[in-house]
């Protein structure tokens, strides 16, 4: 399903969002996080770079994301759950 430029673009002109470019500690991490917990390249370069970036959250509904210990994670399906 494709979603239209005019829902995206709302979503990143948030206060709450902020776009953050990759620098060279942030491949670094990537690449620590891609050996040591198997995660895919995309999901260690986002994991990588919460962490980098200081984020207090990192909301996902993958599980995958658990494996980085040092990441805050919360799991969409956990809190679906609890609500319904």
């Amino acid at each position: 399903m494709m979603i239209p430029c005019s829902k995206i673009f709302p979503l990143l002109n948030a206060n709450e969002v902020r776009l953050i470019p990759t620098t060279t500690a942030i491949w670094e991490q990537a690449t620590r996080f891609r050996a040591q917990t198997g995660l895919k390249t995309p999901d260690a370069i986002h994991a990588a770079t919460a962490l980098v970036a200081s984020s207090t959250l990192f909301i996902t509904n993958d599980v995958v994301f658990r494996r980085v210990f040092s990441l805050p994670v919360a799991i969409l399906s956990d809190f679906i759950e609890r609500i319904t």
